[in-house]
């Protein structure tokens, strides 16, 4: 679980981006129309994003998981509250927040406290539940580092998803563009897939088959886009999709808004000594 744990809190750093050619559609009662494509606006948003040094966030999401049917049919829901700061070169990251669990049968929901710095130095947790700190191992820090990376770079994230840009709708306020997404296709299921593939970092038969018995009814993106300065202000992201673990058959929906700030405005973020020095590593 630890893994999981951990793995949840490295993919909310990832930022996801898309072009085509169309201009903007403006909604009801906009007056500040922009004749700029999305390609366009593309380009001018990924120059933005190369010359980003930091960024903060604050990320919701809630998740809805059933499995089992009839008297025995049973749903577990969890909310998350978290506020992240991110320094891209050399890449760290500081996030802190509640991630809240219960099922229908629980008289009260369980709020545990999550911290996590995210540096060369190494990846360090504590959830709440326990007195100490806990550090990840090094070959899989190594891993999580590695793809972190490439999850935060809009040029490779632009490349990963040029095969639907014909499915991206392009609309326009009078202050941001957005770029919105519905899909339930094979290919996309495909795509999800791949960016979910952690061999690296979860190189087991037992979590490849996992992936592979999968399957991702619908996905929904909307990333608001600034107009002046063409940062990414918020990017909201519904997903609907099924897993069987030994022939039972697991549903989750999953929603989450990531409002992005303080462009270019964190400092510095250093693992105290302390964390440092009383930290035991995760054993599995």
């Amino acid at each position: 679980m630890k893994k999981w744990g951990i793995a949840f809190l490295a993919s909310l750093v990832v930022l996801v981006l898309a072009a085509c050619n169309d201009s903007a559609v403006p909604t009801k009662g906009s007056e500040n129309n922009s004749e700029l494509t999305l390609e366009e606006v593309y380009q001018k948003a990924l120059e933005r994003q190369n010359e980003l040094e930091s960024v903060s966030a604050i990320v919701d999401m809630e998740q809805e998981m059933s499995f089992g049917s009839g008297e025995e049919a049973i749903e577990i829901n969890s909310k998350s509250d978290m506020k992240m700061d991110m320094i891209t070169k050399p890449l760290s990251v500081y996030m802190e927040g509640t991630i809240g669990t219960g099922d229908q049968e629980a008289a009260e929901e369980l709020n545990m406290n999550l911290k996590m710095y995210m540096t060369e130095d190494g990846l360090y947790m504590h959830d709440g539940l326990e007195a100490y700190w806990t550090k990840l191992p090094t070959d899989d820090f190594d891993a999580i580092l590695v793809q972190t990376a490439g999850q935060v770079n809009a040029a490779e994230q632009l490349e990963q998803m040029k095969e639907f840009i014909s499915d991206f709708k392009f609309e326009q306020t009078d202050s941001s563009f957005i770029l919105k997404l519905d899909t339930s296709s094979e290919k996309f299921n495909e795509f999800m897939l791949g960016q979910l593939n952690l061999n690296e970092m979860l190189a087991t038969e037992e979590t490849q088959q996992l992936l592979q018995d999968t399957k991702f009814e619908k996905v929904g993106y909307e990333i608001t886009i600034n107009k002046e300065t063409f940062d990414i202000t918020e990017m909201v992201n519904n997903i609907n999709f099924t897993m069987n673990i030994e022939g039972e058959s697991i549903s989750t929906i999953s929603n989450s808004k990531i409002s992005f700030n303080n462009f270019n405005g964190v400092e510095e973020i250093t693992i105290p000594q302390e964390v440092i020095d009383t930290a035991q590593e995760i054993e599995y």
